[in-house]
């Protein structure tokens, strides 16, 4: 994202920009807040949720640092859905009107925070899809596929680490047997590699049984 910047830019980013802790379960922002900051997740995992007025909650992703969040209140906007730490978290929040002055001078930065939110909305159209179409079982292994192939992305390996099989499940929006089952399934079949509380993904293997799955399906 300010990889366009120069290193006396990058100062006066680093400058502005505030280091804050969360502990785990903590809310970092609340939906409906108005936007003040937009946040760079530096370490610890955190997850983007809506909460129903009968305590019912909407897992809309989950992030793992590297990552970042907020962007969707700028504008003066509110906050889209609440951010809650999944762990105990570090990151670091830039106000909106230090990143507005920062847009305007590097249009690239601009460019950047546009292909994320629409990276997001390219996954929520994804999911909601997959939740009216697909059964359980596609939906687990699509929720696996995501985030084994964004870890990849950001670190080099499809290890998914900190997800827990509720965690999963939510995202998949099943329960957390139907996880566990498909995923005792996959890891049978060689597609899933257990290491301690860690998942390693075989990623092609996983697109061809999601392929597969689709063309039965079909």
């Amino acid at each position: 994202m300010f990889g366009a910047l120069t290193e006396a830019d990058m100062a006066l980013v680093a400058a502005a920009v505030r280091v804050r802790k969360y502990a785990r379960g903590a809310f970092v922002i609340l939906r409906g807040e108005q936007a003040t900051c937009f946040y760079l997740l530096t370490s610890g995992r955190a997850k983007l949720t809506i909460a129903s007025p009968d305590g019912k909650e909407l897992v809309l992703g989950h992030l793992c640092a590297p990552a970042h969040f907020g962007e969707g209140g700028l504008g003066g906007h509110a906050y889209l859905s609440d951010v809650v730490a999944v762990t105990d978290i570090e990151l670091m929040a830039l106000g909106t009107r230090e990143l507005g002055e920062l847009v305007r001078a590097h249009p690239a930065v601009a460019v950047a925070l546009i292909d994320g939110l629409s990276q997001q909305l390219r996954e929520t159209v994804g999911r909601l899809e997959d939740l009216t179409f697909r059964d359980a079982t596609h939906r687990v292994m699509r929720v696996l596929l995501n985030v084994a192939t964004a870890r990849f992305d950001s670190v080099g390996f499809p290890l998914i680490q900190g997800l827990t099989h509720y965690d999963i499940a939510t995202l998949a929006g099943t329960s957390r047997e139907t996880a566990s089952r498909v995923i005792s399934a996959l890891s049978k079949d060689g597609v899933i590699e257990s290491k301690g509380r860690s998942l390693l993904i075989d990623v092609e293997r996983l697109k061809t049984e999601l392929g597969a799955g689709v063309a039965r399906a079909s």
